[in-house]
């Protein structure tokens, strides 16, 4: 499970959000924050817990890129 950065850009463009706004209500630094808005960091357990704690009423699947998994052929 990845972080979904064009969603997550595009809920901070929605509700008008800064760098800063965002890592307050994910309680991570501006810098972790701003790091992955940018594009240069994917996202580990910090910034996982964080967005879902910044967009609680958001779908973890639009949230999220979760892995194919395909099933297995007995």
């Amino acid at each position: 499970m990845v972080p979904n950065r064009d969603r997550v850009l595009d809920l901070v463009r929605e509700n008008d959000w800064s760098g800063g706004e965002l890592a307050r209500r994910m309680g991570v630094s501006r810098t972790e924050a701003n790091r992955f808005l940018n594009g240069n960091r994917v996202g580990g357990k910090k910034t996982i817990a964080g967005l879902i704690k910044a967009f609680p009423e958001e779908p973890l699947e639009q949230l999220f890129i979760f892995p194919q998994v395909e099933p297995k052929n007995n």
